[in-house]
């Protein structure tokens, strides 16, 4: 009976460890949309240091939606888009994985982002 129940415990940790991907999804896939009116470029993260990784490398006009891109990436991250050359801040948000849109709208001269699955 003991070894029965250790068999049935390693075949729980082999399986476990080999579909980790099934409990932590660290591959996220970005697409933008551009809701602002004008056009914007370069969705970007921003270091602390003010580095800038650029995440969707796409130029966008009024109500388009750009290629999707994949990352390994999760946690939380300073944003920001360029518009007419200016880096535009939008905050700190969380990625979590998965497949992410997110919309860049722009009210009251206000520029904001949202994240939509």
């Amino acid at each position: 009976m003991k070894n029965i129940s250790k068999q049935l415990a390693l075949i729980s940790v082999l399986i476990l460890s080999s579909c980790t991907h099934w409990i932590v999804d660290t591959e996220t896939r970005i697409q933008m949309e551009n809701r602002t009116g004008e056009e914007i470029r370069d969705l970007s993260i921003v270091s602390e240091t003010g580095q800038i990784k650029i995440l969707v490398p796409d130029t966008l006009k009024k109500d388009t939606l750009s290629r999707s891109y994949e990352y390994e990436l999760v946690g939380k991250f300073n944003f920001a888009v360029f518009s007419r050359d200016s880096l535009i801040d939008l905050g700190r948000h969380r990625l979590k994985g998965g497949m992410i849109l997110v919309q860049i709208e722009k009210e009251d001269g206000e520029f904001t982002l949202r994240f939509k699955r």
